[in-house]
């Protein structure tokens, strides 16, 4: 049953009811049961109070902990500044701060990427993590004028990459345009002093020296040059005449490559020749000393063959008994008949006196064995002929002739 009701106390409000009922006096016949529900009725609002008020203390604790907790990733850096002023570097990993005092700095930054026509393409983003990976920073395209007054158009990239986040975050205002600037000036100063053929030639000389360069001049924003490549080089305005330049040096080194063949031919025709003429040289060289070496053989074999026939003479002649001198003038005699013998008119004509080959004459026989018939051998006298071999005298006449032939 419900209590009787106090007098002065609305029913409308509940907090107002409990207030009249802990001032009026208990009633002295009230159930337990009805005690129970009024006072959980009572407990209600309290609780929702209590979770109300843990719930946000909870939210609180929970927000200054995301606000004291800084993850920062792998290759990354922030800069953390407390009430505006550098603190420290964040480095990846678990990093504690104070909330609402420490706060990153912002950084403008320029991102390069590959866009979807596959050209390089860049971002300006807002970032407060400083990325510590090598990097590439996209030059804008600028025009320079080489040593010889060509306008080329150059695109350059750079590789890069952070090693103090404190100097390329303080040390300059905007780094993207200090490197931007910088590299404009470092290009055209290179460039206007090479020819454009050299320019072309020599790219990589060129990006070498560009990457020692920048590396002196950004080592004090913390940046450390990879290295740096000219993408494209594209002349302006003298597409004729490079096409002209090109066409006549393709015909010189047409043309040098024709003699140098040529000369090639003619030093490899001359070695050639030489090696011929030396090769005849040697052969008749050797064929004279073969030839020489033979005639010398033979005329050791020929001063033999007479040295073993003289012997022989000598030794026949020795046994016969026969001076050698007998020997010579039979020989010579014989030579002289035989000589005579070949003349047409069969005429003989001594030059001495004939009467003295009489002793000679007769003892041929010796020799040569008894004359035969007829050998008839005349010398002529001052008034006719004799016969030397029979004795018999005729007058002829001056001279003398032969009657028959010699057996």
């Amino acid at each position: 049953r419900a209590s009787a009701p106090v007098p002065g106390v609305g029913a409308s409000s509940p907090a107002s009811r409990a207030r009249a009922l802990r001032s009026a006096p208990s009633a002295p016949t009230a159930r337990p049961g009805a005690r129970a529900a009024m006072d959980s009725t009572d407990q209600a609002p309290a609780l929702a109070t209590g979770l109300a008020v843990t719930a946000g203390l909870i939210g609180i604790g929970l927000f200054l902990l995301s606000q004291s907790v800084m993850i920062v990733q792998q290759s990354e850096a922030v800069c953390l500044e407390r009430l505006g002023r550098f603190h420290r570097v964040l480095t990846s990993g678990w990093n504690w701060k104070v909330p609402f005092i420490d706060a990153p700095r912002t950084l403008v930054w320029r991102k390069t990427q590959i866009g979807v026509d596959g050209r390089l393409e860049d971002r300006t983003v807002s970032v407060t993590r400083v990325d510590l990976r090598e990097s590439v920073f996209n030059f804008l395209p600028m025009e320079v004028y080489t040593r010889d007054t060509v306008l080329v158009d150059i695109n350059s990239i750079m590789y890069y990459r952070i090693f103090d986040v404190k100097r390329a975050v303080y040390e300059v205002e905007d780094l993207q345009s200090a490197l931007s600037n910088t590299a404009q000036t470092q290009v055209k100063e290179i460039v206007g002093k090479t020819a454009f053929a050299e320019l072309l030639a020599s790219q990589r000389e060129i990006n070498e020296h560009l990457v020692s360069q920048f590396s002196k001049l950004f080592l004090g924003w913390g940046l450390h040059v990879e290295r740096m490549e000219l993408i494209e080089i594209s002349p302006k305005s003298i597409v004729d005449a490079m096409k002209k330049q090109m066409i006549a040096e393709r015909q010189r080194r047409g043309d040098f490559i024709i003699s140098e063949g040529k000369k090639s031919a003619m030093k490899l025709q001359s070695e050639g020749t030489m090696r011929v003429n030396v090769n005849m040289g040697i052969a008749e060289q050797q064929n004279t000393r073969k030839v020489s070496e033979g005639e010398r053989d033979a005329k050791i074999e020929l001063a033999g063959a007479e040295r073993g026939a003289l012997e022989e003479l000598g030794s026949a002649l020795r046994e016969d008994d026969v001076r050698q001198s007998d020997y010579m003038l039979a020989q010579r005699y014989t030579q002289l008949i035989r000589g005579a013998c070949e003349v047409g008119e069969k005429r003989v004509f001594l030059p001495y006196e004939a009467s003295g080959l009489g002793g000679v004459v007769q003892h041929l026989d010796k020799t040569y064995g008894p004359a035969g018939t007829g050998a008839v051998v005349q010398r002529r006298t001052g008034g006719g002929t004799a016969d030397l071999l029979g004795g018999q005298a005729g007058s002829r006449g001056g001279g003398y002739r032969d009657d028959s032939l010699l057996d």
